[in-house]
Parts: C-alpha cells; sequence; structure tokens
C-alpha cells in the first residue's frame, strides 16, 4: 500500500530546512507539528518524533514523551531517508547529533510491535476475534471498528476482506506476526471491535503504512486510516 504524499523539492527544501523548528520538549502541545524532511506543517498523529540520546544519536520518541526538544517527520521511510541524507536532524537541533545506520528499520519494528501489542491487548480484553466465521459474525453484528487482513493472505481472505463496505480494512501485518500477537500459531483475518482501542490501532497502522507496502490493493485502506487515524 502506497501513502499519497506530497512531491518534494529537495534543491528548494535546503535553505528551508536549515531553520526549522524543534518543539518545546514532550509538555509542548502545539496542534501540529513541523516536518523537517518537507517543512510542511500537519498533524503529530501522522507523523514521528525525535530526539537526541545523551550519546548525540538521534533516536525515536514513539510516544512523544521522552524529555528534551524533538524533530519530527512525516511517518513514511522516504522522508526519513531524505532528512538523514540530506543531515535535516543536524540542522533541526543545532548540534552534531547522528543519526543511527538502521533507524529506518527500527522505526518500522517499533511501529509494527506497537501494532501487534494493539491486538494482543484486544484479545486479553475480549474486543479482538479472529478467524473468518467469528470475523463474519462480528460484521454482521455491526460491531466492528477495524479490521487487520494478513499481508500474506490468500487471493480467497483478500476477495472476501475486500468486499467489505464501511469498515477499514489494514493490510500491513503477516499471519504469522498476527498468530504470535493473539497466542496462535497464525491469523489471517482479525477484527477489532468499535471504540478506542480500533481508533489507536488504525492510527498507529497509518504511520506503519509509510514504512511497509501492503502486496495487494484492499479497498479503503488508505480512505480508512484516513477516516479513523
Amino acid at each position: 500500500m502506497v501513502v499519497q504524499g506530497v512531491t518534494v523539492d529537495e534543491n528548494a527544501m535546503t535553505d528551508a530546512a536549515a531553520d526549522l523548528p524543534t518543539d518545546g520538549g514532550p509538555r509542548d502541545r502545539a496542534p501540529e507539528r513541523r516536518c523537517i524532511a518537507t517543512g510542511q506543517s500537519g498533524s503529530p498523529d501522522g507523523m514521528i518524533r525525535f530526539v537526541v540520546a545523551p550519546g548525540g544519536e538521534v533516536v525515536a520518541d514513539m510516544d512523544g514523551r521522552l524529555p528534551g526538544r524533538g524533530a519530527w517527520v512525516t511517518a513514511r521511510a522516504d522522508l526519513l531517508e531524505q532528512a538523514i541524507r540530506r543531515k535535516a536532524f543536524p540542522r533541526a537541533f543545532k548540534a552534531p547529533v547522528k543519526a543511527g545506520e538502521d533507524l529506518i528499520g527500527t522505526v518500522e519494528r517499533l511501529l509494527t510491535a506497537r501494532c501487534l501489542e494493539y491486538l494482543g491487548l484486544g484479545r486479553r480484553a475480549g474486543a479482538v476475534v479472529a478467524g473468518y466465521e467469528k470475523v463474519r459474525a462480528w460484521l454482521d453484528a455491526g460491531t466492528v471498528g477495524a479490521v487487520s487482513l494478513a499481508s500474506d493472505a490468500g487471493d480467497v481472505a483478500v476477495s472476501r476482506m475486500g468486499a467489505l463496505k464501511g469498515v477499514p480494512v489494514v493490510a500491513l501485518l503477516t499471519r504469522d506476526e498476527m498468530g504470535r500477537a493473539l497466542g496462535r500459531e497464525n491469523a489471517v483475518n482479525v477484527a477489532i471491535a468499535e471504540g478506542r482501542l480500533a481508533k489507536r490501532f488504525l492510527a498507529e497502522a497509518g504511520r506503519l503504512a509509510g514504512f511497509r507496502d501492503a502486496p495487494y490493493p484492499v479497498d479503503r485502506v488508505s480512505a480508512g486510516l484516513r477516516e479513523n487515524g
């Protein structure tokens, strides 16, 4: 799945990025943040905050709560790569900070873990079910806030879930990943009950979508994330 984004003129951004502000720390609750890769402002829900560790290395602050000043990047692998390559972090922090060699991969793993954690929490709270028949029953009852379809599901599962109407479908996690989160061998179809948990899962999946491509199109994946994230 490809998350739509703006086309960035990197040459035009060279001077503009030099004076991009950081935030004032975790207590700074500004409604919008400025991406240091594009220079554009937007909701922090669709961005990732980065802070500087004591050793001078840039680290991801997934919850936006770590102390110190932070710099924000729109949640897309290509824009994070651009920020690293064009040395936007040292300019933003006005210090010779370093971005680790696997920062992009680390962010993807952290986002994946957060999505899976929500599924695990939902299972323990009775707010998540797995298996087509159980998912179908919840859908028929109108109690589903989101569906997570395995990114390596077969054609039959894709056609079943792709035909859903009015339910956001996320296709970013593998069957093995979801299975481990739910304490079973694998999971292809997973439903999350309507409510706060589903909204949080969709918001996190919206960020993960900038780092993982679904191998096949599923209707309303992007629309669902935009509407519910």
